[in-house]
């Protein structure tokens, strides 16, 4: 059976491991020992706390286990920039105008800013190739149960950032027409030096000044807003919760940065909670759905075969089990994405 949990500090060998095979551009998911353990504490305190915490800083990080075997890793951050402005570039339309050569130019330009700040952020996605799956909707939704379960421990707006274009060798086009002529490094150097230096490096060196699109070559231009092949899985199960591909792009990449309401994603306003009743056998009527319970630092989630009968979750002894619940106790439940492109 799929399982989400928070990470443990034993998970640390597979998260490096994966940290490896995601390869550059996940900055979230650092192939750097020291720092994942890092974080791997980091989450394991924001799990511990049962009452609401106010300052911002929690980490979240889960991992997607079978048999016993982690395959896969997911993460939260409370509040994107806590410590330091979160920047993107903001993309906007500047217009230029004469009247007596009656001249009107609409010209695309893109701004640094901060405007993202403080948002929650969803990060640090990886799936084993064989769970890109089932594997993958449950391990990125997940995420979505915990927060529509600890409501309060969250604010209202949340982004996630995708993946840009860059080829085999890690060259990024962006980055080369744009970064590359103010920090004199290799797209692969700035991630790394993203993951161990204060971020204030980019106020430090990016140009303060709109960026006129139409100057950069060709292939950056091409690379605005796109999504790396690798994240087009996580790009489609954030877009089918209502995330959108607003006016913001990652600052050294150029990949799409999404945003949402999180009151208004599917998982979190489609979701419902209902006592549990183990049942030997299940009804026709059930199907496969993802459950999770409301625990903090007990969380769990499955993808498992329940019916909801007179309002009640029938669910077999093995899933109860996995999910810690019994009898009477509240599971919250949302159908598949499947499901909901049968309902439109």
């Amino acid at each position: 059976m799929l399982v989400v949990r928070p990470v443990r500090t034993s998970d640390l060998p597979a998260i490096e491991r994966m940290a490896v095979a995601s390869g550059i551009g996940v900055t979230s998911l650092p192939n750097d020992r020291d720092k994942l353990f890092e974080r791997i504490q980091q989450s394991a305190s924001a799990f511990e706390h049962e009452a609401v915490p106010d300052t911002g800083r929690e980490f979240y990080m889960f991992v997607l286990e079978e048999h016993g075997e982690v395959v896969g890793t997911a993460s939260i951050s409370a509040s994107a920039g806590f410590d330091e402005p979160f920047y993107s570039y903001r993309s906007e339309t500047f217009v230029h105008a004469s009247r007596p050569l009656k001249v009107n130019n609409r010209i695309h330009v893109l701004n640094i800013c901060h405007d993202l700040t403080g948002m929650v952020q969803l990060c640090g996605f990886y799936a084993d190739p064989a769970y890109r799956g089932l594997g993958s909707e449950l391990l990125s939704r997940a995420r979505l149960l915990f927060i529509a379960g600890q409501r309060e421990r969250f604010g209202k707006r949340i982004l996630a950032e995708m993946q840009g274009i860059h080829d085999e060798q890690g060259q990024s086009p962006f980055w080369n027409a744009i970064g590359r002529r103010f920090f004199n490094m290799d797209f692969i150097q700035v991630e790394q030096a993203f993951v161990s230096h204060s971020k204030t490096f980019i106020a430090e060196l990016m140009p303060a000044y709109p960026i006129y699109v139409p100057l950069l070559p060709d292939e950056a231009q091409n690379a605005i807003g796109q999504v790396h092949p690798d994240f087009e899985r996580p790009f489609m199960l954030l877009t089918s919760e209502g995330f959108e591909a607003d006016n913001y792009l990652d600052i050294f990449d150029g990949g799409a940065v999404l945003t949402a309401d999180v009151d208004r994603l599917w998982t979190v306003e489609c979701s419902g909670t209902y006592p549990v009743e183990v049942s030997v056998s299940l009804p026709p009527s059930a199907t496969t759905m993802l459950l999770s319970n409301g625990c903090t630092d007990r969380f769990a989630a499955v993808a498992a075969r329940v019916a909801l009968v007179n309002g009640m979750a029938l669910m077999t002894q093995d899933v109860a089990q996995v999910l810690a619940l019994s009898n009477g106790q509240p599971v919250r439940v949302v159908p598949l994405h499947e499901a909901k492109e049968k309902q439109s």
